[in-house]
């Protein structure tokens, strides 16, 4: 991942200077929790996250949320910022599909840098399991589709990666048994996350033999639904010691963005994805002066496990055609070649996009995971993923300032 990008040095360089840092996170309880609001729960988040940093919500004068599936607000930031009580001078909302929570925190990163704001709050928490029926989620989830050449003839969502599945599995003669070893991972590693909403211990049995949702996806290769929120705190390393905030911190080395289509019917093959994935990661790692082989752990948006494999292999962690092999051999496990999705991720823990990737990718570096903790951690990825493997995002983190 060489290649000359535009801006890259100049980005490297500001980088260096600003020091930008996520210097508090908080998560709440992650289920089906029917007592309480989408903006209750970005509430309970950001009090969280807010008090991670040893900080007063006085001093957060820059907000950043991501949509809602439930509160159908137009101005979703301002609107919670009312709900909240803040006055922020910087103010805005994301909404690139599962991309959303990364480039939050690029962001954050930019406002900061371009002096609109010192701390930023940024922050997604939405009801979407007991706030929407399922009528409505599909609804909501097919309008992903294109109106005249997909809607009509029923696609969804799990149907879409699905199609990606099968075009996989044939590109590279790859298993289903490589597809069920990215669950099972994720469950393994869920069941060291105290809030995690799966625990209970999955095998490539159980995962194969589930319910077919859309061949050849089963159940256990689906994120789940839930409720919860989750935030984090950017600012830079010297507004951190300003404000007396004590946590070690993640520094934000590089980020980056990579787009391949919208829809299913303008995607010719795989290698278009792949050409998304990389390009989102080549803007990171250029950025961050590193290469894929630096990263020591690895936090992979898994809406469906076949994307924890493309991004695998987009990213470069390993060749196209051998994610599944990389995960069937338990090499994506804590202790092993490179850990990914620590927490669980979307398919054990909790669905809110990103946002408990950014979190637990936080709580690495800064060796506050508990039983989860993977080995001095220096250089974490994190990278996003909306659409149907159309839009992504990346962003490097370092456990020390960028060099």
């Amino acid at each position: 991942m060489s290649e000359n990008l535009p801006g890259i040095q100049e980005t490297r360089e500001l980088l260096k200077k600003k020091k930008i840092v996520i210097a508090g996170v908080g998560e709440t309880e992650q289920g089906k929790i029917p007592d309480k609001s989408s903006f209750h729960f970005l509430s309970e988040a950001s009090k969280l996250a807010i008090e991670d940093a040893g900080i007063k919500k006085d001093d957060v004068d820059g907000l950043v949320t991501a949509f809602s599936l439930v509160e159908h607000t137009f101005m979703h930031c301002t609107t919670f910022a009312d709900y909240f009580g803040m006055n922020p001078r910087f103010f805005s909302s994301v909404a690139v599909g599962g991309a959303t929570a990364v480039w939050m925190v690029a962001e954050a990163a930019m406002a900061i840098a371009s002096g609109q704001s010192e701390v930023v709050l940024c922050v997604r928490g939405d009801n979407t399991l007991s706030g929407i029926s399922s009528s409505g989620m599909l609804a909501l989830i097919r309008e992903m589709c294109h109106a005249e050449f997909e809607f009509p003839y029923g696609l969804t969502t799990p149907g879409g990666y699905a199609l990606a599945a099968q075009r996989y599995l044939h590109d590279w003669g790859a298993r289903r048994e490589h597809l069920a070893a990215v669950a099972v991972t994720m469950r393994k590693h869920a069941a060291d996350k105290e809030n995690a909403m799966n625990k209970d211990p999955l095998s490539i049995e159980d995962v194969m033999g589930s319910r077919v949702i859309a061949e050849p996806l089963t159940k256990y290769d689906c994120s789940i639904i839930s409720d919860g929120g989750a935030a984090f705190i950017v600012t830079t390393e010297d507004k951190a010691k300003e404000l007396g905030i004590t946590n070690n911190l993640a520094y934000l080395w590089g980020m980056g963005q990579g787009y391949s289509h919208q829809y299913l019917t303008t995607l010719e093959n795989l290698d278009q994805i792949y050409n998304a994935v990389e390009r989102s990661g080549q803007k990171a790692f250029n950025t961050a002066g590193i290469e894929p082989r630096d990263v020591d752990i690895a936090f992979l948006y898994d809406c469906f496990t076949i994307t924890v494999l493309l991004e695998l292999e987009g990213l470069g962690f390993v060749p196209k055609g051998e994610g599944g092999a990389f995960a069937l051999e338990g090499r994506m496990e804590i202790g092993k070649d490179l850990p990914v999705n620590t927490h669980g991720g979307l398919l054990s823990q909790a669905h809110l996009g990103a946002m408990h990737h950014v979190v637990e990718a936080t709580l690495q570096l800064r060796g506050d995971a508990g039983a989860r903790q993977v080995e001095d951690p220096e250089v974490a990825v994190v990278h996003g993923n909306g659409g149907i493997v159309s839009a992504h995002s990346t962003v490097v983190l370092g456990n020390q300032p960028i060099n």
